[in-house]
């Protein structure tokens, strides 16, 4: 069985395995589901998209040009799952999609009209951050911002401590 973190000195009281709801990282995880959910109904009003469009659109935009296969590591989502929204996406002239040179893999782009929606979707992005923060001080802000630098630093290394275990110990829980 794959040890537990380690507590540190400012582990909080409250943050005990038996009341999980009072841990930072479930509190984390509580906004980010509630700025999915309402991230999705506004994509959808907005633009028309689905979730997986909206992420996939995310992505391409950041990332592009990307495989079918890193893309569907970006999202951590299957790759039939994410071939079958590029493929109809392409379709609706959203993506470009065409075999990389010399080889199989596939690249995938914004297409001129998925650029242009991937600028409006930055805008609605923008429009619903300031919402969010209207009410805290900017001082606020960048004390939050300096604290989520290193939760995001250390959940890379948490993850990368995952993976040097492997599948060590697989199985064990089951």
């Amino acid at each position: 069985m794959n040890p537990p973190p380690s507590s540190q000195p400012g582990d909080r009281p409250d943050a005990r395995p038996d009341r999980p709801r009072g841990l930072f990282t479930f509190r984390i995880i509580g906004l980010l589901d509630s700025l999915r959910r309402s991230g999705r109904l506004a994509n959808r009003r907005a633009f028309g998209l689905l979730d997986i469009e909206w992420r996939i659109m995310t992505q391409v935009g950041e990332h592009a040009p990307l495989s079918l296969n890193d893309l569907a590591e970006l999202l951590s989502l299957d790759r039939g799952q994410v071939s079958r929204a590029v493929k109809a996406m392409v379709g609706r002239g959203l993506l470009n999609s065409r075999r990389r040179p010399g080889g199989p893999a596939i690249v995938i782009t914004l297409s001129e009209e998925g650029g242009a929606l991937y600028e409006q979707m930055g805008k609605l992005a923008a429009e619903r951050n300031a919402f969010l923060l209207n009410d805290v001080p900017p001082e606020e802000i960048e004390r939050v911002s300096a604290v989520l630098d290193i939760v995001m630093r250390n959940a890379q290394l948490l993850l990368e401590r995952e993976r040097a275990y492997g599948t060590q110990g697989a199985g064990e829980d089951a």
